[in-house]
């Protein structure tokens, strides 16, 4: 018999301090990364979850990390990416953070200048080890399938779920999104609009089918690994 697939993804938004009261941080409640989980754990897979802060529950039989912090993320992937067979990157990662905290609550009088510098990049860094499959998210408002395309390329990913900001609303939460999903060779698939549950569906098919039937062909897997 052999064991199930190990998937490692992350959820939810980071918060980067500003104070220590207050942060900088995105719309993202987690929503996808949790449909991933659910799905995943439905199909008799592994999961570990890297959550930013939501208030979502993991799914039953789901393990999760709670992370705070870009760079508590970062160490929580880079930590758990070597045990993984497939690597889901959803969470909605702040892009930016102070570069300088301060130590005490800022005084609210004046105005003030914040200086941001970029978070790592996560994703393109992590350790990875033969046979995984590594699969990234872009949201974009313009060109969206071609820089998700050179994302894809940038960061030496087997797939990437893209999705599109085109005047329908915010795409975080429980609401539906546009969306495609692009190859490792590029080719894109345009999904339309569709519910996020139906999208985690999709992404696993593909998973499934290039660990099955396409990249992992010819992989043995340990029965007692």
């Amino acid at each position: 018999m052999r064991r199930p697939l190990r998937f490692l993804i992350s959820r939810g938004p980071t918060r980067e301090p500003l104070d220590p009261v207050r942060f900088i941080s995105n719309y993202s409640t987690g929503t996808m990364g949790q449909a991933l989980a659910v799905e995943a754990r439905a199909r008799g897979r592994s999961v570990t979850l890297g959550s930013g802060p939501t208030e979502l529950p993991p799914p039953r039989g789901a393990r999760a990390i709670s992370i705070e912090r870009a760079e508590d993320l970062r160490q929580a992937m880079r930590r758990e990416a070597p045990k993984a067979d497939v690597i889901i990157m959803a969470a909605a990662v702040s892009d930016f953070q102070p570069a300088r905290p301060a130590r005490r609550k800022l005084a609210r009088r004046g105005t003030r200048r914040l200086q941001l510098r970029a978070t790592p990049d996560i994703i393109g860094t992590l350790p990875r080890r033969s046979g995984q499959l590594v699969v990234g998210f872009a949201l974009e408002s313009a060109d969206a399938v071609a820089r998700a395309r050179r994302k894809l390329y940038a960061k030496r990913l087997d797939l990437i779920v893209g999705q599109t900001m085109n005047g329908h609303g915010s795409p975080f939460g429980r609401r539906p999104v546009e969306a495609f999903l692009l190859d490792a060779g590029g080719k894109a698939r345009r999904l339309g609009r569709i519910p996020k549950s139906r999208l985690a569906r999709l992404i696993l098919d593909e998973i499934d089918r290039l660990w099955y039937g396409g990249l992992h062909a010819n992989r043995e897997e340990c029965p007692t690994c």
